[in-house]
């Protein structure tokens, strides 16, 4: 009797210092530090510094003139300021996520994002408000389908699309996908925040297009469109594949200066 009591004890202990962890770990993700900044984030696309007279990115054999992409459960990670201040190795932080943010809660709702129209690079807001001060060191997101669109609009049910030609031919580059994303920042140190931050992600078409030879893009069924993209309409396979394993590598995170 009495050794199963001094088990009921330490399992009642066990218990209790486990249902204290539990409840410290879910009041620090529900109530985020208050040492706290706002922050925009926005997105655009980088082009080659050559284009033509109409102000369009030439860019390997294709020129683009519209380009979306459609992003979903965006989260930033940091190196927490208190952390930073108490000397602690910037590669022995354990990163922390601001998903529970209003940044956090802004930046991760289903958007569309146009980075180019009329062949000119925007710059799209996908999120602003407060996140906690630190270092941040990555962007993590999904690629979203856009499906709540009419049936006409080019993004639906497209995650990504990007319009143009290819040797004077209207060309399209699409995917479905919603793969996962990762971009790091650009430096070690990652993002410092704070006052007044703007930090963009964005998406470099050189290196989307790296290795890609647009010269042997088709149009296959004959409908007067080069179309770049899953189910090989045209007969671009190869040119899809290699779009869709450059994507990752072509997103940046970047502070804007």
């Amino acid at each position: 009797m009495l050794i199963t009591m001094k088990k009921l004890t330490t399992s009642g202990l066990c218990l209790g210092i486990f249902l204290l962890l539990v409840s410290c770990q879910t009041e620090e993700e529900n109530n985020p530090p208050e040492n706290q900044e706002e922050v925009q984030l926005q997105s655009t696309a980088r082009q080659s510094a050559a284009s033509d007279p109409g102000a369009r990115s030439m860019l390997n054999a294709m020129v683009v003139s519209a380009f979306q992409v459609g992003t979903k459960d965006m989260e930033m990670k940091y190196a927490a300021e208190a952390d930073i201040v108490a000397g602690i190795d910037l590669g022995s932080i354990i990163l922390k996520s601001n998903v529970n943010t209003a940044l956090g809660a802004a930046s991760g709702e289903p958007q569309t994002l146009v980075l180019i129209s009329d062949g000119q690079a925007r710059v799209s807001a996908i999120g602003e408000g407060n996140t906690p001060k630190g270092n941040y060191q990555e962007i993590q997101f999904e690629l979203y389908t856009n499906t709540s669109v009419d049936n006409d609009d080019p993004m639906y049910g497209k995650s990504l699309w990007i319009n143009g030609e290819i040797n004077g031919e209207t060309s399209q580059i699409w995917m479905d996908v919603e793969s996962e994303i990762r971009a790091m920042a650009e430096n070690d140190e990652g993002h410092e925040v704070n006052e007044n931050t703007e930090l963009l992600l964005v998406f470099d078409l050189e290196d989307l297009f790296q290795g890609v030879d647009f010269e042997a893009a088709v149009d296959g069924n004959s409908d007067g469109i080069i179309e770049i993209g899953p189910g090989d309409v045209d007969g671009n396979s190869s040119l899809y594949s290699k779009i869709e394993g450059n994507l990752e590598s072509s997103v940046k995170f970047e502070r804007k200066s």
